[in-house]
């Protein structure tokens, strides 16, 4: 049985490839995208915004209203404006961030972009940055949006995650392979010279 949050991911991706067809005809992709992602962040920042938005205490009507004061005359685009308000009308307010995720997702996908999530124990410097969209490029065909994590726990690895696939590139591996390929070579050296010592004395 689907969960609640299963619902709203599915409703918040039809309003987000709803709007994305919009925004397509429009040729508004990229700004639409833009402006969700600034109310993406004004729900993560701001209380009294995310606050009015999910409340169920708060009057439809009066919703409306505010929305159409906050961001009308041009603040946001019209498309945005009346997502929020279809939002509104539907009781689904509250799904606002999951919409502008799933639009994110949408439009990076139709655009062959794919965020990647790079773990390092220290901060990339922009020729890292660049070499492993490079890779990233090179083993899904996608261009990479990195999503930065310092985290000194990996010290000597670099994890790159891309959709559900994880590259784990660590050094401890790399000199592991090393060592192990140095001694299958010693051992092929000896193995050679003992062969040539059995037949020289035969």
């Amino acid at each position: 049985m689907a969960s609640e949050f299963d619902i709203a991911q599915s409703a918040a991706s039809v309003y987000a490839e709803s709007l994305l067809e919009l925004a397509n005809e429009a040729k508004q992709a990229e700004e639409i995208a833009q402006e969700l992602s600034g109310l993406r962040a004004l729900w993560d920042q701001e209380p009294a915004f995310s606050g009015m938005m999910s409340s169920a205490a708060i009057d439809d009507d009066a919703r409306r209203e505010s929305l159409k004061r906050a961001f009308g005359s041009g603040r946001v685009s019209p498309l945005v404006l009346n997502l929020m308000l279809v939002l509104n009308e539907k009781r689904r307010s509250m799904i606002l961030p999951l919409v502008c995720d799933a639009f994110r997702h949408k439009l990076d996908a139709q655009i062959g972009r794919e965020e990647v999530f790079v773990t390092t124990a220290s901060p990339l410097e922009d020729p890292q940055r660049e070499k492993i969209r490079d890779e990233v490029k090179r083993l899904t065909g996608q261009d990479a949006i990195l999503v930065e994590k310092v985290d000194p726990e990996v010290l000597g690895s670099l994890k790159i995650q891309v959709g559900d696939r994880l590259y784990d590139m660590t050094l401890r591996r790399r000199l592991r392979d090393l060592r192990s390929g140095l001694l299958a070579s010693t051992e092929d050296h000896l193995r050679s010279g003992m062969d040539r010592f059995v037949t020289e004395a035969s």
